[in-house]
């Protein structure tokens, strides 16, 4: 059996927890229709909490999160030490705050957009990655239609970064980053109940007509299920740690 370690940076409103769980409890409902063989152990990193070792689990996860990378915080720096280290040891998954971080910690950088990233948003995949299985029916697929929630986006990627799919206002929306990190800028593992509530919250950041934007499109489809196979084809397929194999791709 496959472990995840979730690694959980950020914590949902106490009002909110009761019907929908903290940021951790949104992953396995997106990934057990795919995997039903995975298990999960959860850190939350934002209150402290960093796992002893990488080997602790097969692989790792980082979910959302309202802090900016740039904040610097002492649990953040903390965990920027844990994935340098984990990335030469296991396979790492990251999901909005995760997708910064990750790029953040590794040489890239995440700056505060001139624009807020919301609502369900068509991200074109540009790029094919060979770890899907060429068996399921989602190889060929050629968009994500995804809930997207941020201000902060990455604007110089970490090294040896490939760009799988982007939309204009995102051009690093779904990436790797040497043979062994997925990231994910939008939230496949959010439903519109979820975000519903977080668009009404920050309604005056956003400004009015953006803020209706974004609750008219929940009602579009989504494919989140196309990017937890995703996932799942990335981890199945154990890609290898920079230092046990050849880095591919190209710098976007």
């Amino acid at each position: 059996m496959t472990t995840i370690g979730i690694l959980e940076c950020g914590r949902n409103k106490p009002e909110w927890l009761a019907e929908h769980g903290g940021f951790a409890d949104w992953f396995p409902p997106l990934l057990n229709p795919v995997a039903p063989d995975l298990d999960y152990r959860v850190w939350r990193v934002i209150d402290g909490e960093i796992p002893n070792a990488p080997d602790q689990c097969d692989a790792w996860l980082l979910t959302g999160s309202p802090a900016s990378t740039y904040a610097n915080e002492p649990w953040q720096q903390q965990l920027s030490q844990f994935v340098i280290k984990a990335r030469e040891h296991r396979p790492i998954v990251g999901i909005c705050y995760g997708h910064q971080h990750l790029h953040a910690a590794l040489g890239g950088r995440v700056e505060k957009a001139s624009h807020w990233g919301v609502g369900i948003t068509r991200y074109d995949i540009g790029r094919q990655p060979p770890w899907l299985d060429s068996a399921s029916t989602h190889l060929g697929a050629d968009h994500f239609d995804l809930i997207a929630l941020h201000q902060d986006q990455v604007t110089v990627p970490a090294p040896d970064t490939q760009v799988l799919a982007s939309s204009p206002d995102c051009p690093l929306a779904v990436t790797m980053i040497g043979p062994n990190i997925l990231t994910f800028q939008p939230h496949p593992e959010m439903t519109p109940d979820q975000v519903t509530l977080i668009y009404d919250l920050h309604r005056d950041d956003m400004g009015e007509e953006l803020w209706r934007r974004a609750q008219d499109s929940l009602d579009q489809p989504r494919n989140a299920q196309l990017a937890a196979r995703w996932i799942v084809d990335f981890l199945r397929s154990n890609p290898l740690p920079p230092t046990q194999s050849t880095p591919s791709g190209d710098a976007a």
